[in-house]
């Protein structure tokens, strides 16, 4: 955590970044910390200043002429982060400079996407962000815009908003009433929530609006409303302190923007049980989720007019949409989650600032067998890459290695680890050896890269993703599947056309090590193998909430000893409302079939791990996956470890969600219960931008 802590904008129009300021105070406070907030001296910047201190807070206004060297007298201080909140891209600049001159730990948060078009401005940005050691955005697709602009050399992390809760007493909803809050500008697009009123109206309905808010575009407003002749239907309520009170009253939301970071009145209306009508824009649609019913393309009034009056006239739907967005906002958006993922992400800027990238990286190996040479045989093409230290139980095997890898053999970790000053640790050894090593790390503040399953004890697990999280460590864990272009390319696909039943395979041999064989070895075919296709499934459609197992086992003369299931069935429910079945054998004395079969509204998707099939009913075309999914995520790895941008797509708390999915196969089919999981995000797993993960492995 830091010693001190300021939190800082210049915006002249700090709505939404000022109601965000003062959540994340206040998060960040119940934390343990006391963040100090600076304002700008003007009637917005003094009132959120006054809600800081009302609320126990500390709080400071300046003139906005003075910001930066207040900013800087603060930084000189003594040790510091300093995170800027920006508006816009051309805000800010003069207080990351000040606060970097100065020698603090500097962080901006982005609150819209990507939107600088002069090339002057653009430049300016590009020159201050030398003095910043991270950048945070609102929402993982603004964070994607921002990555794709900023190339590799500069961090950005995706840190979705989150909101305090406070519950309006409960009256009687108008189900006419349409309630909209923004600033009156064309981004909000108020003008478009008339023409659908206008289209509402002439159907016979009796709906009414009532915009909240204030700012340039409302002369417009007025006439759009004389030339609609929606006088009587629409009033301009301007600005209000009852938002939540008027929530309570309404029948819906509507936010008609054209673009967003990620809207917190839209986490206002999710978590007041308000249903909410869109656009699909991309903070929003992370808000709401992909699969929300009522999301309709920008400045679209006739789409948006058929959404609202689905909902005005069907109060069942409008309650089971409220139900589905408080259980989601509660899932992913409370300002708790967003204070501690902000955490994380000082930690990481301060890590960055007091140890700059550097040039070459220095691994060390735990554990020597098949897949530690996979990973070998990878490092190898890489000239900024050295393996310097590779340890194993077996002697013999861990010479054999360091022979060929040029390094030095060792007999355990502790030694290994104590002999060598690495940059970051490969942990490759089999499920039933998991957590020594991880801790080791840990406890010297290694970045490490483990290969899956990442225990057996899924108490184990939880506890060293705790360990990671407080220490701020880079971690990734082998799920490869994730980094297919393929993979890439069927999200793509299901991005508008969700996942609907999908049917995944692992049939296959049993492995020659007889640790495999046990159940205390391996826990089985479906935690050692199977897992990447559970992984791949949360990969495309989101986290899985109920899991209902079956499991048989057959003696086999061969394996002796053999306690694993020789075969499971698996029943899985997503939190999209998708559900999934899983089949694995070890009874083939071949691989048979291994993959992935997603189902959705008149398309089916074919994935393994060398190719894809889309059948859209044209034919059933099948293109082989390229490039290698292995060099890919453990590129990503390294450039992480080097500090620069981080694009890791399988972190141990991410992974840690498979493995419980795959531990509840087992203990379903040993009690014969359903074994309900907490639903989380009904949307598919974060990724980066696919084009910029690909590319460069081309050479290897």
């Amino acid at each position: 955590m830091p010693d001190r802590l300021l939190l800082v904008t210049d915006s002249a129009e700090p709505s939404g970044v000022g109601a965000h300021m003062v959540a994340l105070a206040a998060a960040l406070a119940e934390r343990g910390l006391r963040p100090e907030t600076l304002w700008p001296d003007h009637p917005a910047g003094r009132a959120l200043a006054a809600q800081v201190t009302a609320a126990g807070g500390m709080a400071a206004v300046t003139d906005t002429g003075a910001m930066a060297r207040a900013v800087a007298d603060w930084a000189g201080q003594g040790r510091g982060t300093v995170h800027v909140h920006a508006g816009i891209g051309w805000e800010g600049h003069a207080l990351t400079r000040a606060a970097h001159a100065a020698g603090a730990t500097v962080l901006r948060t982005e609150h819209l996407p990507w939107l600088l078009t002069d090339p002057d401005q653009i430049a300016e940005y590009r020159t201050a962000l030398a003095g910043v050691h991270g950048v945070i955005a609102v929402s993982r697709q603004a964070a994607d815009g921002w990555r794709r602009v900023l190339g590799p050399g500069t961090s950005v992390r995706a840190v979705p908003n989150g909101i305090h809760h406070r519950p309006a007493p409960q009256v009687d909803r108008d189900d006419r009433m349409i309630l909209c809050v923004g600033r009156l500008t064309p981004q909000k697009a108020q003008r478009v929530l008339l023409g659908a009123l206008a289209r509402l109206r002439r159907g016979g309905d009796d709906a009414r609006v009532v915009i909240i808010g204030d700012g340039p575009g409302r002369p417009l407003l007025d006439r759009a409303i004389r030339r609609f002749g929606l006088q009587d239907h629409v009033t301009l309520a301007g600005r209000r302190d009852d938002v939540p009170a008027l929530m309570a009253q309404a029948g819906i939301l509507a936010l008609p923007s054209r673009f967003e970071g990620l809207p917190l009145v839209a986490l206002e209306a999710m978590a007041a049980g308000l249903p909410v009508a869109a656009s699909r824009i991309g903070g929003t649609v992370e808000a709401l989720g992909p699969g929300h019913p009522w999301l309709h393309s920008p400045g679209n009034s006739r789409a948006l007019a058929d959404h609202l009056a689905a909902a005005l006239r069907d109060p069942q739907a409008r309650a089971r949409v409220a139900q589905a967005q408080q259980d989601r906002f509660n899932a992913h958006f409370t300002a708790a989650r967003m204070a501690g993922d902000t955490l994380a992400a000082y930690r990481a800027a301060r890590a960055r600032k007091e140890k700059p990238p550097m040039d070459r990286i220095r691994l060390g190996f735990i554990g020597a067998g098949g897949i530690a040479h996979r990973h070998f045989g990878v490092l190898q093409t890489m000239p900024d890459v050295q393996v310097v230290a590779i340890c194993d139980t077996d002697p013999a095997r861990a010479q054999e290695a360091a022979d060929r890898m040029g390094a030095t053999a060792h007999h355990n970790h502790d030694a290994m680890l104590a002999a060598h000053d690495l940059d970051a640790v490969y942990i490759c050894v089999p499920p039933f050896a998991h957590g020594a090593p991880e801790r080791a790390c840990i406890a010297r503040g290694l970045p490490f890269f483990v290969e899956k399953p990442i225990t057996l004890d899924v108490d184990l697990a939880e506890r060293i993703a705790a360990e990671v999280e407080q220490a701020g460590l880079i971690t990734a864990v082998g799920y490869h599947w994730r980094y297919l272009d393929t993979m890439d390319e069927a999200r793509a696909h299901l991005a508008t056309n969700p996942a609907h039943l999908m049917q995944g395979f692992w049939i296959d041999q049993t492995p020659p090590p007889e640790w495999w064989w046990r159940a205390d070895g391996s826990g089985g075919q479906v935690v050692e193998q199977a897992t990447h296709i559970i992984d791949a499934a949360r990969f495309l459609a989101g986290d899985v909430t109920e899991v209902f197992g079956l499991s048989a086992r057959r003696d086999r003369d061969d394996f002796p000893g053999l306690t694993v299931p020789t075969a499971t069935a698996a029943t899985l429910r997503f939190a999209s409302g998708a559900v999934a079945n899983l089949s694995s054998t070890c009874l083939m004395r071949w691989n048979h079939r291994v993959g992935l079969h997603v189902f959705s509204d008149a398309m089916a998707i074919e994935i393994t791990d060398h190719d894809l099939m889309v059948d859209v009913g044209q034919g059933r075309p099948v293109r082989q996956a390229s490039g290698d999914p292995v060099w890919r995520e453990d590129r990503d790895f390294v450039e992480a470890v080097m500090g620069r941008e981080n694009r890791i797509r399988c972190d141990y708390a991410e992974a840690l969600l498979t493995h419980q999915v795959a531990l509840a196969v087992g203990r379903s089919a040993e009690t014969g219960t359903l074994v309900r999981m907490e639903g989380l995000r009904a949307d598919p797993q974060p990724t980066f931008c696919p084009a910029a993960a690909a590319g460069a492995d081309d050479a290897a």
